[in-house]
């Protein structure tokens, strides 16, 4: 497992987000359901549900930040902002978590899922690889509001 991949697209995430205000960040356009910051936590949260909680294993993110950025939720639903450095932090953070436990062997238990694009994922390295379209995704959608909130 190489997660050198998962850190470049980190790295180019991180750059998009650094460059913008909190203002920025939480601007919903008309016609989005989502902000960047969404779009920022959700990344970090779903990578956690597809290779950890599929595993049986803890995730390393708190019941607050899954609750906020999770599949299906929404700014909409905040009762107040998430900790825009906490994810951030783990952005960077999890990647080389993802590595240490791929490396000690913690993934042995992953169990077979279908993501809701009809994917099915037999083994943590389907998930792995599905982490990247999926962050890819997200990646593009972050640009694409980038340009409407600048």
């Amino acid at each position: 497992m190489d997660s050198d991949i998962l850190r470049q697209e980190r790295v180019l995430i991180a750059r998009l987000v650094d460059s913008l205000s909190l203002e920025q960040m939480l601007a919903v356009p008309a016609g989005y359901r989502n902000n960047i910051l969404w779009n920022l936590g959700h990344v970090v949260v779903t990578q956690q549900r597809l290779h950890n909680r599929l595993a049986g294993l803890e995730i390393y993110v708190s019941p607050e930040i899954e609750g906020a950025f999770r599949t299906g939720t929404s700014p909409a639903d905040w009762s107040e902002t998430p900790d825009l450095a906490r994810v951030r932090e783990l952005l960077d953070e999890l990647p080389n978590r993802l590595r240490d436990d791929y490396e000690a062997g913690r993934f042995s238990n992953f169990r077979e899922y279908t993501t809701a694009t009809g994917i099915k994922l037999r083994t943590i390295e389907d998930a792995i690889a599905f982490n990247h379209f999926h962050e890819g995704v997200h990646l593009g959608i972050m640009k694409a509001l980038r340009v409407l909130v600048s």
